[in-house]
């Protein structure tokens, strides 16, 4: 081999080399946006199960077994959140049986080859013509805002939801 063919064949193999780790970096880099968005998929999926679950329920715990004609019926500010014996233990909602149940909720989801999960919850009355302001005293509405993380996630998942009661006669 003369020294021309050497330089073709030595800059054949740095294109080469250079081709390669592009396509090694390229690769890596969609592997991390598919890993997040798999992450982000299933904490919103939990964040929407938080959501219909707790708005399968009861509005309050005055709500369970029947009607209230006045917001000053349903339960205070301050006592929002599980009542006795709802909560068998942290990572279970199976006994709850109202909406203000999830106030204050906080529990670790593993899921299986993902990621692990923690979901936060609160629960708030709010005014109905201004729905992101909580108020300190009953009312016919409540939110509730769940949020979702990960360690390795980039974001957090943040849902809201504004419950209403209404009676019917």
């Amino acid at each position: 081999m003369n020294t021309g063919q050497m330089l073709l064949a030595t800059g054949a193999i740095v294109l080469l080399g250079i081709t390669v780790l592009t396509v090694n970096r390229s690769f890596n880099s969609q592997g991390i946006i598919l890993e997040q968005t798999e992450i982000g998929t299933y904490a919103t999926s939990l964040a929407t199960s938080i959501v219909d679950e707790a708005s399968s329920m009861a509005f309050d715990e005055a709500t369970v077994n029947s009607a209230v004609s006045s917001q000053s019926s349903c339960i205070s500010d301050s006592k929002l959140g599980t009542d006795v014996g709802e909560k068998t233990n942290p990572q279970t909602t199976v006994n709850f049986d109202d909406f203000d149940d999830y106030n204050n909720l906080k529990e670790g989801v593993k899921v299986a080859g993902v990621d692990s999960f923690t979901v936060n919850c609160q629960v708030y009355y709010v005014n109905p013509s201004a729905p992101n302001t909580n108020i300190h005293t009953q009312s016919f509405f409540k939110r509730l805002d769940v949020q979702v993380w990960s360690q390795t996630s980039l974001d957090t998942v943040r849902m809201s939801y504004i419950f209403s009661y209404i009676m019917f006669r």
